[in-house]
């Protein structure tokens, strides 16, 4: 039986906020490794799974990273056969990113990963507990979005609608 490391008392609000975005990230990683996609990968299928043949540096936007890093990210997916990039037909400038039929066939999985994942961290929680924590996290997450539209001139990932907590 393992035992419990220390629960983080003692840390700030930043340093504990920090730690548990890391660790929630990790497990999360470590699930979509299994289905054969690395970091960023899985959220990048899902913002294109609901925003097919979106521009290129619109999923940069929306994925709250640089363009070159999408770049970057998107050529590893393309290269393992998760996506395909086209030029725009009416503005050549335009990279527009499709999901593959690999990538549609793994949706499935893939959003029971995610929903597994919710499920996992809302079991931690009473109902009541999950609202504020939502609450909370939705007051932070609305208060440093302006300050990342700053550093990565980009909107948020998710759209305002509940659908987008799942």
């Amino acid at each position: 039986m393992h035992e419990r490391r220390e629960s983080g008392r003692g840390l700030t609000v930043g340093q504990l906020l920090s730690q548990v975005c890391r660790l929630t990230g990790h497990h999360l990683r470590s699930h979509m490794v299994k289905l054969g996609l690395h970091r960023g990968q899985g959220f990048a299928l899902m913002h294109l799974w609901h925003h097919d043949g979106i521009p290129q540096h619109e999923l940069a936007r929306a994925m709250h990273i640089r363009p070159a890093s999408v770049t970057s990210m998107l050529q590893r997916m393309e290269r393992d056969g998760w996506i395909s990039r086209e030029r725009d037909e009416e503005d050549q400038r335009l990279v527009r990113v499709f999901t593959t039929d690999k990538a549609k066939g793994l949706q499935k999985q893939a959003g029971r990963v995610f929903r597994q994942m919710e499920e996992e961290l809302s079991a931690i929680y009473t109902e009541e507990e999950q609202a504020t924590l939502r609450a909370l996290l939705r007051k932070l997450h609305d208060h440093l979005v302006p300050n990342a539209e700053a550093d990565f001139h980009h909107p948020p990932f998710f759209g305002e609608s509940e659908e987008a907590d799942t």
